[in-house]
């Protein structure tokens, strides 16, 4: 047992014992309550010694869709609307050092996940790399991200969760050996998306130093309009005809809603509906337009992807198609006409010697989905702050999944746990890269640089981690700019 006394209270933790050194550990620190569709309150102080042993409850989540156990790991512990806006610390021995500190938002599409799961365990990297780890939840899928402000409430109520807790951080985290000005966030997935929408918003500003965006950076960011649909598409679902009602429905029922209206928005507002949004006041604008307009200046962004995002999401194992079919296919998806489809499928060809046209299919997914907004994104921050580019190449056991979306998590925190190391078939080579992310990210948050030159150069985070100069440069110039 090992105490520690904060601005807010004292707290009563554990110590771990890692190959490094001991770390002392306090999990399930309450940093706000959630009332439905309100702002977080935040929790500023307590009487006595609260005990920080066990990590707290996860935001209400859908068990058993259409994501759950694409890769390992999926959350299957206790929820609670109202008091799953906890963190834990990880924090290095008690002296007086002041350590850089790293703010960890769990990813899931906005709607599945927790800071608890055994892959973001922080002992390993805060004691290895010196550092003071946290992770925090936030609220999910409608309760964190419906805009009913038709009916009282807030919008992006798991942003609002989010700066909270980096609020928890500024004011307390100098307790744990931590230095409040030199906090970095990381992410993702929609961890990395929160994180980019933090970079976004003026609410956020001055609670971090550092930003870390891992597979997150899309144009998914939803207008007023947008939002209003999703809302209308959960009330449907509910049968329900006024807002209002829905600070009644049983939180089992809202979720279970939830998950059918999404697969009913799919065609018109994306795989993400409960999303983020442009709401005036913790976002005045969609990221890239954002970070444009200089709303993280001075801010260090490291933004990245892993090389083969959509494979994860996409059935590679049947007959390629025939090339005028690709063709098709990519006119359709892209909003060109078949000639300029076909320049583009040509490229590829040259880009991919010897992929197939499932391959290139797959490749080409990736690059509008997730690399073209990642660059965007390090487009619109360049001149604003240092932006650094990296690609994560490890592959998947199933070669079918190459370097899918998600395969980073296990190196960020080198927990090969739950499935993980039979998944990317962990070796050495594998821990020793997880080493070498680590090693970046860690150097990253004491002094804003990981450790290789600024964008468009790019460290392709693979067996061997090389430098390259802007490897997608061609395939993403041949595609029509979508946003």
């Amino acid at each position: 047992m090992t105490e520690i006394t904060t601005p807010n209270g004292r707290l009563a933790g554990t110590t771990v014992e890692t190959p490094s050194s001991r770390v002392r550990v306090f999990r399930g620190v309450q940093y706000a309550t959630a009332v439905r569709f309100g702002a977080p309150a935040r929790v500023i102080s307590w009487t006595g010694t609260r005990a920080a042993t066990a990590f707290g409850p996860a935001a209400p989540q859908p068990v058993g869709g259409p994501l759950d156990g694409l890769v390992p790991g999926s959350f299957r512990g206790t929820t609670d609307e109202h008091a799953c806006l906890t963190l834990n610390v990880w924090a290095p021995a008690e002296d007086s050092s002041a350590r850089p500190v790293l703010v960890w938002f769990p990813g899931g599409a906005f709607t599945i996940g927790a800071a608890s799961q055994p892959a973001y365990d922080g002992a390993r990297f805060a004691a290895e790399q010196d550092v003071v780890l946290v992770t925090c939840n936030y609220r999910l899928g409608a309760l964190g991200f419906l805009d009913t402000r038709d009916a009282g409430g807030v919008a992006n109520c798991g942003l609002r969760d989010a700066i909270a807790a980096l609020e928890w951080v500024r004011d307390n985290i100098e307790s744990f050996g931590g230095d409040p000005a030199r906090v970095s966030v990381f992410g993702e997935s929609a961890g990395g998306g929160m994180v980019l929408h933090l970079c976004a918003s003026k609410l956020a500003r001055g609670l971090f130093r550092g930003a870390i965006v891992q597979s997150g950076a899309t144009f998914n960011t939803l207008d007023p309009d947008g939002a209003a649909r999703v809302r209308a598409g959960l009330l449907t679902e509910l049968d329900l005809s006024d807002s209002r009602l829905l600070a009644g429905v049983p939180v089992d029922a809202l979720i279970s809603a939830q998950s059918a209206s999404a697969l009913a928005l799919l065609s018109t507002i994306g795989m993400m509906p409960f999303h983020p949004m442009v709401d005036g006041e913790v976002l005045t604008a969609a990221p890239a337009a954002a970070l444009a307009a200089g709303s993280a200046a001075g801010v260090p962004m490291i933004i990245g992807t892993t090389t083969d995002e959509m494979r994860l999401f996409v059935d590679g194992s049947g007959p390629p198609p025939e090339r005028a079919k690709l063709c098709r296919r990519v006119a359709r998806y892209t909003g060109v006409d078949d000639a300029r489809a076909s320049l583009i499928v040509s490229t590829y060809e040259a880009e991919l010697p010897g992929a197939d046209s499932n391959a290139i299919w797959a490749t080409l997914f990736t690059d509008v989905e997730m690399q073209q907004p990642a660059a965007a994104m390090r487009a619109a921050q360049q001149g604003h702050g240092p932006v650094y580019s990296y690609l994560f190449g490890w592959p998947a056991s199933n070669a079918l999944l190459g370097a899918c979306h998600g395969i980073d998590i296990p190196f960020t925190f080198g927990n090969f746990v739950d499935g993980w190391a039979e998944f990317v078939g962990a070796d050495d080579a594998a821990h020793a890269l997880s080493g070498s992310i680590r090693n970046a990210w860690a150097a990253f948050a004491r002094d804003g640089d990981p450790g290789w030159p600024e964008a468009p150069a790019t460290m392709q985070f693979e067996r061997v981690a090389t430098v390259v100069d802007d490897p997608l440069r061609a395939r993403l110039a041949s595609l029509p700019q979508t946003r």
